[in-house]
């Protein structure tokens, strides 16, 4: 995947965004965040329905927008939109999960390690 390599980090929008924005409109809402995407920063947007998903990343000439549309059906994945905008860190495995529409649950909670013995 071309925006998946050398990479910072990848992350995903959990608020609603209007997907007419273009370009420097979803730059604004990456800015928004607090993310930037000419630092290596990647965004994924995910349309109201999950009938389609945009990503934000930019290279050395300047900045990209990739749309895919699912034709047949929304996406599988479960994600509950907030209203206030804030980006979920996500995997490179989880983002091509996300492409390709597959089922998968962004909750990511690490347990907390705790030393029981007591010295």
């Amino acid at each position: 995947m071309i925006i998946a390599q050398g990479r910072a980090k990848i992350w995903l929008a959990r608020h609603r965004v209007d997907f007419r924005k273009g370009h420097d409109g979803l730059l604004a809402e990456a800015f928004r965040m607090g993310l930037d995407p000419f630092s290596g920063d990647v965004v994924i947007f995910v349309g109201r329905a999950r009938r389609r998903i945009k990503v934000l990343y930019a290279d050395t000439t300047g900045l990209w927008v990739s749309t895919k549309r699912f034709t047949i059906e929304a996406m599988k994945t479960k994600l509950q939109f907030l209203s206030e905008p804030v980006p979920q860190n996500i995997t490179t495995a989880e983002l091509a999960m996300l492409v390709e529409g597959s089922s998968y649950l962004l909750k990511k909670k690490v347990a907390q390690y705790t030393n029981n013995i007591e010295r």
